[in-house]
């Protein structure tokens, strides 16, 4: 099936959608005015055994991250609190560095909080996330160009995924051979230690459970395209994965394949339940700026 649509609405980073229109079948989504691929959806082409990777894998999935940005919503106390139950002083509420509360219209999306000690945080940080990036990573203020610290840690464990990438990298060839062309030439120029050998991907982001608020991946190859997959590891409904503004959502189930432009305002339905673990393959734009 193939659709055309203009956008509809407009999409306010950070906020939470939910979606009606859920679309259950293969199917590609054209802007209408521009031509330009949204979204490519392919139901149930990647084999069941592909997701049988190391349980590692899927419990660093559950671990929280603390810099999602918009993707986690507006910060708040109970996103602050998030994983710190059983801590003896936990954060208050979000304040600026000189500890005084957000007004509570505010729209960030991170920032310093307050100890229930009256101690202010040094550094800002978003909401709590189970959601975390294996594979590589481009040079930032912080840090070189490197593996993350789990991956490092962890080949071996990161290995057992690599079949799934190598076929989800074919199938993209296979559907968007242009897209894969021209994200293969920045590939190509990447240090081969950080990339996905066999593939078009340097990066998985893995989520588990995390319903997304609106955003627009930033780091992504901006001549490419973002591959994703689902894979079931518990009872959930919902989670859909929508774009808001074109109104239109997507059940994505083990097996599917989401081959889609992440510059596009993208993000989840709720999730009732637990155990959807969310697979999400790129490349990092700036990774052929690194040196062996």
């Amino acid at each position: 099936m193939e659709l055309y649509s203009s956008k509809i609405d407009s999409a306010d980073d950070g906020h939470f959608y939910i979606f009606d229109k859920i679309i259950n079948e293969s199917c590609d989504l054209y802007d209408s005015d521009t031509d330009k691929l949204i979204f490519s959806f392919k139901k149930n082409v990647i084999p069941k055994e592909l997701y049988n990777i190391d349980k590692k894998i899927i419990s660093h999935a559950t671990s929280l991250s603390y810099n999602r940005g918009t993707a986690s919503g507006v910060v708040n106390s109970a996103g602050l609190r998030r994983g710190m139950e059983n801590w003896k002083k936990k954060p208050k509420y979000p304040c600026d560095k000189n500890g005084n509360p957000l007004p509570e219209d505010h729209k960030k999306y991170s920032s310093f909080f307050k100890y229930e000690d009256g101690r202010i945080s040094k550094r800002a940080r978003s909401n709590s996330v189970a959601s975390q990036s294996i594979g590589g990573f481009d040079k930032s203020p912080q840090h070189p160009c490197r593996l993350t610290y789990w991956t490092r840690n962890n080949l071996k464990s990161y290995e057992t995924i690599f079949p799934l990438c190598k076929y989800i990298s074919d199938e993209y060839f296979s559907y968007c051979p242009d897209k894969w062309l021209s994200q293969y030439e920045k590939y190509e120029r990447c240090p081969e230690d950080f990339v996905i050998p066999d593939t078009n991907f340097s990066t998985l982001t893995i989520n588990m459970d995390f319903r997304t608020a609106c955003h627009r991946d930033k780091g992504d190859c901006k001549d490419g395209l973002t591959c994703f997959t689902i894979k079931k590891c518990g009872e959930y409904t919902g989670g859909e994965l929508g774009f808001p503004e074109y109104r239109i959502a997507l059940n994505i189930e083990e097996g599917d394949l989401l081959l889609f432009n992440p510059h596009e305002a993208h993000c989840n339905n709720p999730i009732v339940g637990e155990g959807r673990m969310s697979f999400v393959l790129y490349l990092r734009e700036k990774m052929d700026k690194c040196s062996n």
